[in-house]
């Protein structure tokens, strides 16, 4: 997500709520394994699309088997932490 501004290392902060609004940074639990990417509906469906310079990270298509932790609210940088 480091187009997004959030690099190795930083600490982000999270409001825990269960629901997001289109294109909000979200933490979604997927198989008991979390990730922040960014919050989209198409159609019957959820993508989470990554915003990142590294292309191994793909979007993620889901119809269902996801929670929404919490939306991101800021990142603090490491190098501040």
């Amino acid at each position: 997500m480091n187009k997004s501004g959030i690099g190795d290392g930083d600490l982000v902060l999270v409001r825990q709520q269960m629901t997001a609004e289109e294109g909000e940074k979200v933490v979604a639990l997927i198989n008991d394994e979390a990730t922040i990417k960014h919050f989209h509906r198409e159609d019957d469906l959820i993508v989470l699309k990554p915003s990142s310079t590294d292309k191994k990270h793909k979007p993620i298509v889901l119809s269902d088997e996801f929670m929404i932790q919490g939306v991101v609210v800021t990142t603090l940088p490491a190098n501040v932490c």
